[in-house]
């Protein structure tokens, strides 16, 4: 039998699970990432889970959010725009680099560290009422030392964020409004700070 610790807690209200992150930009790391078909209708994609290690909004850190990338829509236009987007993911992660065409292996994308932009969702439950959750932001993933989240606080501590200041990145990442502590006329780090990406077998996907 397993054995149950309660000591700690006031009622059953402290067993609630990981609440999703409420709407803002979080400084985050991929906890899962893998290839599988859709629960819904079996189209092929790449199941995601984020986990807040600092951010926008403040007590978030822990929280986590889920994300399924398809890699086909329903025209050639949307499938394009589906594979951007996965593509944009997989380069925040450093599994592929400017100028590589390569299949990912996204075991290599667990771990890893980046920004990521979570926004409001309306939803219908099972019972047919409207409700209000988080989603991730449908382009909403940036490296760490992309200067357009440059605002976001950090968890300086974090393997990635050591990474990134070992390879010449800002270390101080301050609060929303003030500078990322780059030195004038620098660019900002780009994700090779993370450890680089080697090439791996044929996907489950490979022939789409």
């Amino acid at each position: 039998m397993v054995m149950l610790d309660a000591k700690t807690a006031n009622s059953e209200d402290d067993f609630s699970g990981r609440s999703r992150p409420e709407p803002g930009r979080y400084h985050v790391i991929v906890n899962h990432a893998d290839e599988k078909p859709s629960k819904k209708n079996s189209t092929p994609g790449l199941e995601v889970e984020f986990q807040v290690l600092a951010g926008t909004v403040p007590n978030q850190a822990g929280k986590t959010i889920p994300l399924f990338l398809v890699y086909i829509g329903g025209d050639d236009g949307k499938t394009k725009t589906c594979i951007d987007r996965v593509t944009r993911l997989a380069i925040c992660t450093g599994v592929i680099r400017p100028g590589e065409a390569k299949e990912p292996d996204w075991g290599e994308a667990i771990g890893r560290e980046l920004v990521i932009a979570v926004e409001a969702q309306e939803y219908t439950d099972n019972n047919g009422q409207i409700k209000t959750g988080t989603q991730v932001a449908f382009m909403g993933f940036w490296s760490l030392g992309n200067e357009q989240v440059k605002d976001v606080p950090r968890d300086n501590d974090s393997p990635g964020m050591r990474a990134l200041a070992k390879a010449g990145g800002p270390v101080n990442r301050p609060a929303a409004g003030s500078g990322n502590g780059a030195k004038a006329g620098q660019p900002a780090p780009q994700p090779a700070a993370q450890p680089a990406a080697t090439a791996p077998a044929r996907g489950k996907y490979s022939d789409l």
